[in-house]
């Protein structure tokens, strides 16, 4: 009898210590919520202190219900890593894109399209280039982090000492070159020039070309229109300023100094995006500013832009939670802020370009409305943006680079990048 109640007793402690081991096991998930979405985020390259440290513990304290699994790489590493992971459909849920490489994406079917959802939570009237990533049928892939505008950088110091006027919005190309001849000169060991004339397309010639009513590609992005009249002259400009004028410095001289020209005071003018500010600020006996590009017959210039985008593979929940960071972070006048504090870039928000969080700053440059008024004025352009970008601008500054050394005529040189850049988009575009 006394062994039976043993048993019993025993089995009583037991059901006891069972309920108390599940009392504490829920008192311990209630502190803890179940229904929490994670959602991997991919960051390339620099500032990622600034999202990690920042932005996203603030986002996770207005959002508990979101967890951000940040993911950060170099910029190069990070983009090769990522086509292998659309690849293999293990990319992250959302992640920072440069814009030349958004329509490649959207061509993969690696992003999800967010037409609606921008139109529905964002006001084109409060932001500037909202349709940056839009392609040909009007869909939307990407909303900008910030923006990259082309402008005008000139040396102060120099246009001082030469006793001349700063550039402004009168310029044009005649007087680019009159100044140029004017600020070319030796000095001491060192030749000073007056302008960088590079093979590059965001700093080079996609802006003279479109300045002199020409085009890279057509409207539809599948043709070349590298054979007009237009686009080789504006390149052939661009050469003679090498060669024929002598006021820009040849190849050898850019590469003997590591690009770092205007900084070494070697150039006084060039063209370049807002992101350079940060390389030029570090030295501080820098005395620059900024104005808006010459004009040729028109006014035109490039602009690129890092947008934020999602991936199509990911779950309904996680893409609208990925939404839900995105409009946090264009639509909070303090983290837009910070992305001109940083120099990361021209904040996309009007209400902060327009205050002394951006055109108010008195860091160098002062003339900070010169990177806006492309954009307000509407000649700023994508830079013909398709699903093949990266290759047919590879092969276009492949073929330049004959007539920036001397090795061809710009106009062969011009026809021969047409033939192969149309060779290129013939066999992207050949299945549409």
């Amino acid at each position: 009898m006394i062994n039976v109640l043993k048993s019993r007793w025993f089995l009583l402690i037991l059901v006891a210590c069972g309920l108390l081991l599940c009392g504490c096991g829920k008192e311990k998930q209630a502190g803890v919520q179940s229904d929490v979405v994670e959602v991997r985020f991919g960051w390339p390259g620099g500032h990622f202190e600034f999202m990690q440290n920042e932005v996203i513990p603030w986002f996770e304290r207005e959002n508990p219900d979101i967890k951000i699994q940040f993911e950060y790489q170099p910029w190069n590493q990070f983009f090769t890593k990522l086509k292998t992971q659309i690849a293999a459909g293990e990319a992250p849920d959302f992640w920072l894109s440069d814009g030349v490489y958004v329509m490649e994406f959207a061509d993969r079917g690696a992003l999800l399209e967010l037409t609606e959802w921008v139109k529905r939570d964002l006001d084109p009237s409060q932001y500037f280039a909202l349709d940056f990533t839009e392609d040909p049928d009007g869909k939307l892939w990407g909303v900008p982090r910030e923006l990259q505008p082309i402008a005008f950088y000139y040396n102060k110091k120099l246009f001082d000492e030469a006793g001349l006027k700063y550039p402004d919005e009168t310029w044009d190309w005649n007087t680019l070159l009159e100044y140029s001849k004017k600020l070319t000169k030796p000095k001491g060991r060192q030749q000073q020039y007056g302008f960088e004339s590079r093979n590059w397309i965001s700093a080079g010639w996609f802006n003279f070309i479109y300045q002199n009513e020409g085009k890279v590609l057509d409207e539809t992005k599948t043709k070349s229109m590298l054979n007009q009249p237009e686009a080789i002259e504006a390149v052939e400009f661009m050469v003679d300023l090498i060669y024929k004028h002598k006021v820009s410095p040849p190849p050898d001289v850019s590469q003997s100094q590591g690009g770092q020209l205007f900084q070494a005071e070697i150039v006084a003018m060039m063209y370049n995006n807002y992101a350079t500010i940060a390389a030029l600020n570090q030295v501080k006996e820098l005395d620059y500013d900024v104005t808006i590009l010459p004009k040729g017959r028109i006014r035109a210039a490039g602009y690129n832009t890092c947008p934020f985008v999602i991936s199509a593979k990911t779950s309904k929940e996680k893409a609208e939670a990925a939404w839900k960071f995105i409009k946090f972070f264009v639509s909070n006048k303090e983290i837009q802020k910070k992305i001109s504090e940083y120099g990361i870039g021209v904040p996309i928000m009007r209400e902060v370009i327009y205050s002394d969080a951006f055109v108010g700053l008195k860091d160098r440059p002062h003339n900070r409305e010169a990177f806006i008024e492309p954009l307000e004025s509407g000649y700023a352009l994508p830079m013909d943006l398709n699903k093949c970008w990266n290759e047919w601008r590879t092969a276009l500054t492949d073929d330049l680079s004959l007539a920036w050394l001397g090795k061809m005529s710009t106009k062969d040189a011009m026809l021969k990048a047409h033939k192969d850049v149309q060779k290129i988009l013939d066999r992207a575009f050949s299945d549409e």
